[in-house]
């Protein structure tokens, strides 16, 4: 029987695919797979759909409103504020319905390719060295997918036996109508596997670092992320320290660390292991990261309907310096990245009588950059279309942090710490001191809030971390004062720990079309 590109969520459509500097069509699943897909090339492109479905701001836009990382905006409209930002969360919402569907139509794709990958004849030695190659990317690339979809729709990581996603570890037949949840150990088993089968591939078919393209040190870093989630922080420090110190990614410079998220021109090998390549064909206000946040532009001028929130802002400005001196005078890069310069800082917004208006905390990260500057985004010269950065070196280090906690060694949690702290002050830092493992994993949940604040990190920070470090949403009372944000007055203003909304429902499209599934608890 010929099979076709599918999955129960949703019906097949025809999609663009990217590549790092043109668009090409494809359309997967209007032909049989033996006559649409006869060459490394036709594989290439149907792997390059792939990416591109994955290429989603949810994550890093719906986690930002849903936890702690923006406050209401003086240009809102009523964005947020009867769903994310007051702990709405569905079958129907946002954020569960983008990552499951993308995830999987994404997959669906993946699969075909991991099919195909041995069957193309190639036309020669180098371009049995593409197959290999392209099926190694796929492999990852299903890795990532599933280890994102246990991530946020399993309730509790660690545990082998609680329920994650639907295991896509094939390509599915049209008359399967029933797929039901695989258990986290399942899912741990296959993407273990397929990382192992992609390293070994990539070592054995080596090119050249790029990271747009999944690649060998990603697939390194998955296997540390994907321990880190499972607890078992041995294995994942063994793999942080083999990215750290022998892949050719370091972490960036102040300068560098600029334009990796106002242009995307630093250079190759400085700080992103992989990333979601976007393209000017790719430019529009549903899909630039910076959309998420503002109507037009990440400025005081383009209508911000978020803005960065207090409790945020009071972490790498706790000075309360103007937004024209932090351009100068802040030390940690990270600051100038966050902050906006056409922010407009009120250093008394605690008693003011229009918070709203008087302290602009304008969104800085994911911008563009002004003509022949690398510093401050106040218009931008690539639309802010910037891409999408799917793993950074910093994290391994955060990772190296947390393994040393596990193993208590807090003064190598500390020094893990001031590597990247130092790398984004420009000169050596005193190491954080620790005084319990409790205070560690705290500072640890901290240093990540401000290392990948509106990157889609916080929400799976909290729901690992929250607990140990016996921290949760960190609003600042004045991001919630219904008398300047027009809040429901009955609407809470924390979510608890405990609450069933640290694991995301299963979407009801996909409950709809799918007898075999089961929600989680409290939906």
């Amino acid at each position: 029987m010929k099979k076709y590109i599918k999955f129960s969520i949703i019906a097949l459509s025809v999609l663009f695919v990217s590549c790092e500097d043109k668009l090409e069509t494809f359309a997967p699943g209007a032909m049989t797979e033996d006559v649409a897909i006869q060459t490394s090339a036709d594989l290439s492109y149907l792997l390059n759909t792939s990416y591109n479905q994955l290429t989603n701001r949810a994550e890093a836009a719906d986690v930002s409103v849903f936890t702690d990382e923006v406050g209401i905006g003086f240009a809102n409209g009523g964005q947020g504020k009867s769903t994310e930002y007051i702990f709405t969360m569905n079958p129907g919402s946002d954020l569960p319905v983008s990552l499951w569907t993308n995830s999987y139509f994404a997959l669906a794709r993946i699969n075909r390719v991991i099919a195909l990958a041995d069957k193309i004849a190639p036309k020669d030695a180098a371009d049995a060295i593409t197959l290999k190659n392209l099926k190694a990317q796929a492999l990852t690339l299903r890795a990532y997918a599933h280890l994102l979809i246990m991530s946020y729709f399993s309730t509790d990581l660690k545990n082998d036996s609680a329920l994650a996603g639907i295991l896509a570890d094939r390509v599915f037949l049209p008359e399967e109508k029933t797929n039901p949840r695989a258990t986290n150990g399942a899912f741990y088993s296959l993407i273990h596997a397929d990382l192992n089968q992609a390293i070994t591939t990539f070592t054995a078919n080596p090119v050249a670092f790029n990271s747009v393209y999944a690649n060998i040190w990603f697939a390194k870093g998955l296997k540390a992320r994907a321990y880190m989630y499972k607890g078992d922080y041995t294995n994942a420090e063994t793999f942080a320290n083999d990215v750290i110190n022998n892949s050719p990614v370091k972490l960036a410079t102040q300068a560098e660390y600029r334009s990796l998220f106002f242009s995307d021109n630093q250079p190759s090998t400085s700080e992103v292991i992989f990333k979601l390549k976007r393209t000017a064909n790719q430019n529009n206000q549903l899909t630039n990261l910076h959309n998420s946040w503002v109507s037009v532009r990440p400025s005081a001028a383009g209508s911000p309907f978020y803005e960065v929130s207090r409790a945020l802002h009071n972490k790498v400005n706790p000075g309360n310096l103007s937004a024209a001196t932090l351009s100068t005078t802040i030390p940690d890069v990270r600051g100038n990245i966050l902050i906006a310069p056409s922010s407009t800082v009120d250093a008394s917004y605690q008693t003011s009588a229009n918070y709203l208006q008087s302290d602009r905390l304008i969104i800085n990260k994911h911008g563009g950059v002004v003509t022949g500057s690398t510093t401050w985004a106040t218009t931008a010269t690539n639309a802010n279309n910037n891409d999408f950065k799917i793993m950074r070196v910093s994290e391994m280090y955060m990772i190296k942090a947390e393994a040393r906690i596990a193993a208590g060694d807090l003064t190598g949690a500390a020094a893990a710490i001031k590597a990247v702290r130092d790398a984004r002050y420009g000169s050596a830092q005193t190491a954080p001191v620790y005084t319990s493992a409790q205070q560690a994993w705290g500072g640890v949940l901290d240093e990540r809030r401000i290392e990948f604040a509106f990157e889609g990190y916080r929400y799976l920070d909290l729901k690992r971390l929250g607990t140990l470090a016996n921290k949760g949403i960190d609003r600042d009372p004045a991001d919630y004062s219904s008398s300047t944000v027009n809040i429901p007055a009955a609407a809470p203003s924390n979510l608890p720990l405990t609450s069933f909304k640290w694991t995301l429902p299963i979407p009801q499209n996909e409950i709809n079309v799918n007898p075999g599934i089961q929600q989680n608890p409290g939906y």
